[in-house]
């Protein structure tokens, strides 16, 4: 992934990640870690959505019945 500068984000990113560190005990060394991965992940919600995909159908056959049921005589 390319990693172009979104304005504000870095300090967000750390905000993000200087929360995190006051709710849950981390060591000093893992901080950096902690800043890239919030970076990355504010990163990606800046990208433009992939295309759609197309999915089967799931819906079954297309006469109406059902598989596997049968009427009682």
């Amino acid at each position: 992934m390319s990693e172009q500068p979104v304005p504000g984000l870095r300090e967000l990113a750390v905000k993000i990640a200087t929360s995190y560190t006051r709710a849950n005990p981390t060591s000093v060394d893992s901080l950096p870690g902690i800043i890239q991965s919030a970076y990355r992940g504010l990163l990606a919600c800046t990208l433009p959505p992939a295309a759609p995909t197309t999915a089967k159908s799931i819906r079954g056959p297309q006469d109406g019945k059902r598989p596997g049921r049968r009427r009682r005589a």
